[in-house]
């Protein structure tokens, strides 16, 4: 590492670090890169400037490869990203060694699936070695005490069914979400809603019900907690009395 990891307690020297990691300390093209201003960079890596965040930080964090929660907060540890194949040959049946997946690993996308001629048919497409159609970035980072909840009763929405569990990451800053993510959203009058998120506003959110309609905005004044839905657990990994 070219800094100390005393020295990630500000923003900027958050940035400056995960700038030196990537090998993108050229502040014009990290600026190109992320479609800004060169001159918000250098305000942004400028240790006079007392920066405290910015509403970029999700796409500078993807385009220097680390997490935009530590990016934004300092919490956690930046998404040190770790390619792995996930199979060797993309041949059906192929049986894969038990090897534990490391946090924040990049697994290659191994084929396609579309729908089929059929109602419940699809047709799967399985890549030849050599062949990539990118990867996947497991999100296996949570913070040191996730929210795990267990749906009850009729589904929340699409892929959210009774007995599975939800994994919830506290976001403390909306900024750090993107379009179609999947949040839940305490308000402050009580409520909670489970939302696709459209679109963060200066002053409000765009969010979309799961199980269709309109999009619906909510003040952020009115917000009182978010949480970005991790993943969704299949029932059969929940055990009773743990």
């Amino acid at each position: 590492m070219s800094k100390q990891i005393s020295d990630w307690s500000s923003y900027t020297a958050r940035l400056l670090w995960a700038m030196n990691r990537a090998g993108k300390t050229n502040q014009s093209e990290l600026a190109r890169a992320v479609g800004v201003k060169p001159q918000s960079i250098q305000y942004l890596c400028d240790p006079h400037s007392g920066a405290r965040g910015s509403s970029h930080t999700p796409s500078l964090a993807r385009e220097l490869g680390v997490s935009a929660e530590w990016l934004s907060t300092g919490q956690g540890q930046p998404m040190g990203v770790t390619v792995l194949e996930s199979r060797e040959s993309a041949s059906p049946g192929y049986a894969a060694p038990a090897t534990p997946v490391r946090h924040g690993a990049l697994l290659r996308v191994t084929g396609t699936v579309r729908v089929g001629a059929q109602p419940g048919e699809v047709i799967r497409t399985d890549l030849t070695k050599g062949q990539a159609d990118g990867g996947l970035i497991l999100p296996l980072m949570w913070p040191a005490q996730p929210a795990i909840l267990r749906v009850q009763g009729v589904p929340l929405g699409p892929g959210i069914k009774d007995g599975q569990c939800l994994v919830l990451q506290a976001v403390p800053d909306p900024v750090q979400l993107e379009p179609e993510d999947t949040v839940l959203i305490t308000l402050k009058d009580g409520r909670v809603l489970l939302r696709e998120l459209m679109v963060v506003r200066e002053h409000s959110l765009l969010l979309l019900p799961l199980t269709g309609g309109q999009p619906e905005p909510v003040a952020r004044e009115d917000v009182a907690g978010i949480e970005l839905l991790v993943c969704v657990v299949p029932r059969r990994w929940w055990r009773a009395g743990v």
